[in-house]
């Protein structure tokens, strides 16, 4: 009998639409545009209003176009998801809104989630109050959005949990068991429910504040940028950071609004240390305290620099520096409202996706590899006369340390994909690209970077009969 996987007639139907997320990046950069001309706005305000940009034209059109209509395209993609990923089956069709069937709202489970929503928030602010890094200067955005964002929450949240307990095609979600568990119900607690919702916050707690207070930087960079002086570095560096600023935006868009009214809620949360560790050690706090100790791979002269005596071979770095960085952006656009780590809020297989299962890791790290440029030392420092002895080596240590860095997102990819396969569409997804992916050619060369689907998950996949393997 043959070992080969069977292959997907097509690639699976993405969770967003592409078009419809560039009405978005196009909004948040006009916003971006029009506050440059207008410096008495306050920065905050400035950063608030270029997100907003970018979420409120997704909500719109996503509402009128896409309401309703998320249901599985096969059958085959309503199969329950795998024990093993919350202690629990996860039915991903079951997770969102009905919007086909109206349920009547219990005064007692409403109550019962406003609890947990509460004790939820109670303990992430106990969390911020008590942990150092957070009375950093950079947080001090986040805290004062946060003085705008709590009333309104305190005003909106009620009506809105309300609304939702109706509508709900399971209204005992985490917030239900959180506040079951705190009123002393043990007998109707589900723990991995719990888990999974402790989990789901403490994604969004860990990221949103720290993206925020990127983008908040980044806004103000823009907005006093001054285009009369930039030379062409100048200009290389503008886009870049423009680059950044779109790709943070939909970041903490997609942080910011996780709901079930908009269908971008978590279904599930990485439930595994492994899946963890070398997701959150590529931020800060703790890239800060392993980066520069075990990772650093750059030397005192980047890509610039080094290049400098060469400026047509400048040129061509600058360019293909920002087009891997412009396919990093667009694989976060493919995101729209659905952007989170450690989180499925819906498989993507548009954009870049359609191309690799993850752009976003291949563009970042071969741009490391173009801005570094580790392994060119020794000739730099040798045409230009200081000698040969002792470069190798330190070429030799920077390259090393750069592959290690490789080597954490590889981990991640796989840990992202063994957690993602708990749902059959992913698993449609990753072997359709096991085909035709740009990186279909490393499966068959390199046996251990091949995706290997749950063995459950492939009995439902549709068979290219062209491409079976007849042979025993």
């Amino acid at each position: 009998m043959s070992d080969r996987l069977p292959e997907p007639e097509d690639c699976p139907v993405s969770a967003t639409v592409m078009w419809i997320n560039w009405v978005g990046v196009a909004c948040m950069i006009l916003a971006a545009c029009v506050l440059r001309q207008m410096p008495d706005v306050p920065p905050l305000a400035a950063t608030m209003i270029v997100a907003g940009s970018f979420a409120l034209p997704l909500i719109v059109l996503e509402a009128i176009l896409l309401r309703g209509k998320r249901a599985p395209q096969r059958p085959e993609d309503m199969v329950p998801g795998g024990p093993g990923l919350i202690g629990d089956t996860v039915h991903y069709s079951a997770e969102g809104v009905d919007w086909h069937k109206r349920r009547e709202t219990s005064m007692g489970r409403f109550i019962t989630k406003m609890i947990g929503l509460w004790t939820t928030l109670g303990v992430i602010a106990l969390v911020y109050s008590v942990v150092p890094e957070y009375s950093a200067a950079l947080f001090d955005p986040f805290w004062s959005m946060l003085d705008y964002a709590i009333p309104a929450f305190l005003l909106i949240s009620p009506a809105y949990f309300w609304w939702m307990d109706g509508r709900m095609a399971r209204p005992e979600d985490g917030y239900w068991h959180v506040g079951a568990l705190v009123m002393g119900w043990s007998d109707r607690v589900n723990l991995a429910k719990i888990r999974q919702h402790a989990l789901g916050w403490l994604v969004k707690a860990f990221f949103l504040p720290l993206m925020f207070a990127y983008f908040h930087g980044n806004i103000i960079n823009f907005r006093t940028a001054d285009f009369s002086s930039l030379d062409l570095m100048g200009w290389h560096h503008f886009f870049y950071n423009l680059l950044i600023l779109v790709d943070l935006g939909c970041i903490v868009v997609g942080y910011a609004m996780t709901v079930r009214l908009f269908d971008n809620h978590i279904r599930s949360t990485e439930p595994t240390f492994a899946g963890w560790l070398p997701a959150v050690i590529c931020y800060q706090p703790f890239w800060g305290l392993i980066g520069p100790q075990y990772f650093a791979y750059r030397t005192d002269m980047d890509w610039a620099s080094l290049l400098a005596p060469y400026p047509a071979l400048q040129i061509v770095f600058s360019f293909i520096i920002l087009g891997l960085m412009a396919i990093y952006t667009w694989a976060s656009v493919s995101f729209g409202l659905r952007f989170s780590n450690l989180t499925h809020r819906g498989i993507i297989t548009n954009g870049p996706y359609r191309w690799s299962k993850h752009p976003a890791y291949l563009s970042k790290n071969l741009s490391w590899w173009f801005e570094a440029l580790p392994f060119i030392a020794p000739f730099v420092f040798g045409f230009r006369g200081a000698g040969w002895n002792g470069h190798w080596v330190g070429a030799a240590k920077h390259t090393i340390r750069l592959l290690g860095v490789n080597l954490i997102y590889y981990l991640r990819a796989r840990t992202e994909e063994r957690h993602l396969s708990h749902d059959p569409v992913y698993v449609r997804y990753a072997l359709w690209m096991e085909r035709h992916g740009i990186m279909a050619w490393t499966q068959r060369l390199i046996a251990f970077v091949r995706y290997a689907p749950p063995r459950d998950r492939v009995e439902d996949i549709d068979v290219d009969v062209e491409d079976t393997d007849p042979r025993p």
